[in-house]
């Protein structure tokens, strides 16, 4: 597991080698050989043209042959289906590499924004931006500014070959040239600054989208449509100011690029126009060189025009290869420990939450053993969710160690260790999909005993039963379809899927009835007598009547801890009493 230090340096060190020029050419090498070699036969084909029109102007025309004309109209058709073919062959072999990069990056990617939200690195967007840039870095790859990269060292060849028919024509593209590479370094400088702010507005943009339709429910309720719709006119105008001077600047870029390009041809048409009056050039010379300095700065046009493309990538290219360094997957272990079992032990944990350098949770020292039922209580913002969130795996101590059975956490494969943990959080939030489903957390070819053993010890299998396709009725993300109580014992059914050894509860009874808490007490006597250990956050009496232990947090720190009755006696507080739970609990209690 990864420790967050400052700022976006979290997990692995080094940088993301997936993302690293030598080595994508390394694993892709024969896909770049098919581009590097279609970009030679495309480039030598483009001659073509130019010597067909020196032949037929300087050869044909004065002597009247037409079986020559058409021998060489039938070479040219030929010669552009060859052009054809390699385009094609070059684009698959550029869309090969495109896929091949998304299929290798994508789980490393999906790690990365999971872990970047957790770590509260995204708390200003709306999450999604490492999808986005690599959506954007895939839509670049297979368009065509990296063609157009690679067809840059061509200039020089045409270059060379229009000096080749005279000097001056030479100088004269290279001019224009120069003048386009100038045009294109500016673009670059123009554009950079433009992209980052727009980016930066979107993100926010997005952010404040979703946040409120999150809250559009108790927005409507309250009134607050008119002051939310003012926020999002703020969002907005920035956005439409950041689009505009950066699309005011990609026009005049764009503009400057098409009239110098068409100044240069016509240039040239004059330069070349000089030299057949003089003598010193003949008529085929003035369309060939016009062709050719057309190919010569078509690259560099192509990259002026999909500037924005580029820079976009680029910006992509960076913020992904930052992140993914950052979140970088634990190696998978050679070694698997067997399921987590044992004492669970708490070493001077120390937790931050993600982006705040504050202490939440200061020096927690405990241990807890199989069978024991811990409630833990305290003041609001004491600590509790934030120490439930460390039993969980969900942050880890900045410092301090947690371990299970004696070993530490990351031990184990996050994916394994996380099967035997059940955790019921304080929001309850649900996937799109079956009632099964999101009870064996889309775990593929789940039993379907599993499933109902779960939703039964949870108290909820009989209301299951009663949606309209039982277990297989269609749950939306926001849960509409059940109550707010039952939508938390469908949380703690997926908790209890797969007979968690740990079980952690953060307030879990807050919205449950009587049914529920009894239901609950069961769920928890369950687990305890199978030697799981259950974490309790709680602010209600009621449910400490199961717990065994209690554990009394204030400002981040563990200041009681002991049996239940002997920790509620030095607070004053009375016994509880025992939940009498239905003969259908009892059972499942005692199962």
């Amino acid at each position: 597991m990864s420790r967050a230090p400052s700022g976006l340096a979290i997990g692995n060190s080094g940088s993301y080698e997936k993302l690293a020029v030598p080595n994508i050419w390394q694993r892709y090498r024969k896909y770049g050989a098919v581009v590097i070699w279609a970009s030679i036969l495309l480039n030598l084909i483009v001659f073509s043209g130019s010597v067909y029109m020196m032949l037929v102007y300087d050869s044909v025309i004065p002597s009247h042959s037409v079986p020559t004309l058409l021998g060489l109209f039938l070479m040219l058709v030929v010669l552009y289906g060859f052009q054809a073919v390699f385009e094609f062959v070059r684009g698959e072999a550029m869309l090969g590499i495109a896929n091949g990069i998304h299929a290798e990056v994508y789980s490393d990617l999906h790690y990365a924004t999971s872990a970047a939200a957790r770590h509260g690195i995204a708390r200003n967007s709306d999450g999604l931006q490492l999808i986005r840039d690599f959506d954007q870095l895939h839509g670049f790859l297979i368009g065509p500014a990296p063609l157009a990269i690679m067809d840059l060292p061509w200039v020089v060849l045409f270059l060379l070959v229009l000096t080749s028919l005279h000097w001056a024509l030479g100088v004269t593209a290279l001019g224009g040239t120069l003048a386009m590479i100038a045009l294109a370094i500016y673009s670059n400088r123009q554009t950079a600054r433009g992209s980052a702010n727009l980016h930066a507005v979107l993100g926010a943009r997005s952010a404040a989208t979703l946040q409120e339709i999150r809250f559009s429910d108790a927005a409507a309720a309250l009134g607050m449509q008119p002051a939310l719709l003012g926020r999002s006119a703020a969002f907005e105008n920035d956005y439409i100011s950041s689009q505009s001077v950066l699309s005011r600047v990609l026009l005049r870029l764009g503009s400057a690029s098409k009239i110098s390009r068409m100044l240069l041809q016509s240039l040239l048409l004059t330069v070349g126009a000089l030299l057949v009056i003089s003598g010193k050039a003949s008529g085929g010379v003035i369309l060939a060189s016009s062709v050719l300095s057309g190919r010569a700065l078509a690259p560099i046009d192509t990259l002026i025009g999909n500037w924005r493309v580029v820079t976009a990538a680029k910006a992509g290219w960076g913020r992904l290869s930052e992140a993914l360094t950052a979140f970088q997957p634990p190696a998978p272990r050679t070694t698997k420990l067997p399921r987590p079992a044992g004492e669970v032990e708490l070493r001077d944990v120390w937790l931050t939450p993600p982006g705040n350098p504050t202490p939440v949770v200061s020096g927690v020292t405990l241990k807890l053993k199989p069978g024991q039922a811990i409630a833990v209580i305290g003041a609001s913002a004491a600590g509790k969710s934030s120490l439930a969130k460390a039993l969980a795996g969900i942050w880890m101590p900045a410092r301090g160690e947690l371990r299970v059975g004696g070993a530490t956490y990351d031990q184990w494969d996050p994916a394994v260790f996380g099967k035997a943990i059940g955790y019921v959080p304080q929001t309850v939030d649900l996937l799109d999909g079956t009632v099964s489903e999101n009870i064996a957390r889309f775990e593929p070819g789940a039993v379907a005993a599993d499933i109902i053993r779960a939703a039964s010890e949870a108290g909820i299998h009989e209301t299951i039963l009663s949606l309209p396709n039982g277990y297989d009725t269609f749950l939306s993300s926001n849960g509409g379809e059940l109550s707010i109580g039952q939508r938390q014992r469908l949380s703690l059914a997926r908790a209890l899927y797969g007979d968690p050894f740990i079980l952690i509860l953060d307030e879990a009874n807050s919205n449950l009835d009587a049914a529920g808490d009894a239901a609950l007490a069961a769920t928890i006597e369950a687990v305890k007598a199978r030697s799981g250990i259950v974490i309790m956050i709680t602010h209600r009496p009621s449910t400490l009547a199961p717990a065994t232990h209690v554990a009394v947090m204030d400002s981040g720190r563990v200041v009681e801890f002991g049996q239940r009755d002997e920790v509620l006696s030095k607070l004053g507080l009375a016994k509880p009493i025992t939940t009498h739970l239905p003969e259908s609990q009892k059972r499942v209690a005692a199962a």
